[in-house]
């Protein structure tokens, strides 16, 4: 498949500051705030958001990461290779405001899933989305509330983000056409 777009590590870690800026706002005096990653995706912006929400603006969080595996309604035809074993949430959901992140958000299906895996542990304060790109052609009605980088594609396009946390500069995301 070609590049139809490239997005760049400058504009990776200036969408990153953004988000961060919006969750500090936000959640200034919020205990308790879990940034939890949804597997695989959103590991990586997971660890720069709560760099940044903590060299920026002084805000420690928690972090987790959302395992989302038998909660799809598509394992059996897209499989996810998993990078973790299961869901891990250091803190009491029933205490907690949780952030759920990810990379790329499309049709809303992994965030679902996502939904599903968060209230089979427990029943959260409060459940937030932020995501580095939205793609838009959403097929359920989800709407993250921190977006970094709006860029709608046609529903055949692949949108893949290649993050590093350690060399932010390698960083990048492409949208190939079909």
């Amino acid at each position: 498949m070609p590049i139809r777009k490239s997005i760049t590590d400058e504009e990776i870690q200036l969408a990153v500051k953004a988000v961060a800026s919006e969750i500090a706002t936000q959640h200034a005096s919020t205990r308790n705030l879990v940034l939890a990653a949804i597997a695989n995706g959103g590991i990586v912006f997971n660890e720069m958001l709560r760099a940044d929400l903590k060299t920026s603006h002084g805000i420690e969080t928690h972090s987790a990461t959302i395992d989302i595996s038998f909660y799809r309604d598509d394992i059996g035809v897209n499989p996810i290779a998993k990078e973790v074993e299961s869901t891990q949430l250091a803190q009491d959901p029933e205490e907690s405001t949780i952030i759920l992140v990810d990379d790329v958000i499309f049709t809303g299906r992994s965030i679902r899933a996502a939904l599903s895996e968060v209230h089979s542990l427990g029943r959260p304060h409060r459940i937030e989305l932020a995501v580095l790109v939205d793609r838009g052609n959403r097929r359920l009605p989800i709407e993250p509330h921190y977006t970094g980088i709006d860029e709608p594609t046609k529903t055949g396009e692949k949108v893949v983000a290649q993050l590093d946390m350690n060399f932010p500069e390698k960083s990048h995301i492409d949208i190939l056409s079909s």
